[in-house]
């Protein structure tokens, strides 16, 4: 009878205890969050849990000032990148990492960190630290209730990644290098493409190096070689852009309304049908400045 209900007592532990151990499905407190941007040539992904302000004292009372922070709620918040990036001046090499901070009352030490898969800050090891920044935060007067991260005042080759919280905003300042890769494939095209055809990848590259402020020389070269193969109301418009951002207004008015001209004469030719509110409003603006 004793071995009967020593049994039965080891029983009841061990499914107690298997009880115990199973994991409950349940929402979380702070949910899952996720943002995503290519910018360039380089994807930058965001993942972190979203922490709500509910009425509660954040900076030096919820998130401690001069310890270390998880940057949001539960896993560590985590940063990744395809390809090498420039942050705030210091060179970030591609990758995920964990992001981390020690907010001060009036400057904030952001961590890069290469240990990116980890539960809060519970086993940050300072060793691991791929880059520190100091940045200064913000005050904003908007209330910002759930914990936000974003990607801010996006360029081709550079952003901000920003962090929103209570009154709070911390911006990040990354930069990547499009120029060099963009330049290459530029060439490639030209090299690869058909006779007839070169001067649509010329206007492309001239365009691009417009949109870049790139080297205006190389794009006025470019372009005026598209022109001269072939002449559409979209590659003078071009033409006429790199013109006035050099300088030239004279030389942008001309093309501008060559643009107009080349529009209005051909029914094939839509681009200008569909543009010409900008179109218009720019040759009468670099014609302004010739007085």
């Amino acid at each position: 009878m004793k071995n009967h209900i020593l049994l039965f007592a080891l029983f009841l532990v061990g499914a107690l205890s298997s009880i115990s151990a199973q994991e409950i499905d349940l929402p979380r407190v702070s949910p899952k969050a996720s943002i995503s941007y290519t910018i360039g040539y380089t994807e930058v992904r965001i993942n972190y849990s979203s922490p709500a302000v509910k009425e509660r004292v954040v900076w030096g009372g919820l998130v401690p000032y001069d310890k270390i922070w998880r940057g949001g709620a539960n896993e560590a918040t985590t940063v990744e990148f395809s390809t090498d990036v420039n942050i705030e001046g210091q060179t970030l090499r591609a990758g995920k990492y964990a992001l981390f901070f020690i907010p001060g009352e009036k400057e904030w030490t952001v961590i890069f960190n290469k240990q990116a898969d980890q539960w809060g800050a519970y086993k940050y090891d300072e060793s691991q630290d791929a880059i520190r920044l100091t940045i200064e935060p913000k005050l904003n007067e908007g209330m910002q209730e759930r914990l936000l991260y974003s990607i801010h005042d996006m360029k081709m080759d550079m952003g901000y990644i920003k962090l929103s919280w209570e009154k709070l905003r911390l911006y990040m300042r990354f930069k990547t290098d499009v120029m060099e890769t963009a330049m290459g494939n530029i060439i490639a095209a030209l090299g690869t493409t058909p006779p007839e055809k070169k001067w649509e990848i010329y206007a492309q590259g001239a365009q691009f190096l417009l949109d870049a402020d790139g080297n205006m020389d190389k794009a006025l070269e470019w372009i005026k070689l598209s022109t001269d193969q072939n002449s559409t109301s979209w590659n003078w418009y071009i033409r006429a852009k790199i013109e006035a951002k050099k300088g030239d207004m004279a030389a942008a008015v001309a093309s501008g309304t060559k643009c107009a001209e080349l529009g209005l004469a051909s029914e094939e030719d839509n681009y200008y049908d569909d543009n010409k509110e900008e179109i218009n409003k720019a040759i009468q603006g670099w014609a302004a400045k010739l007085n």
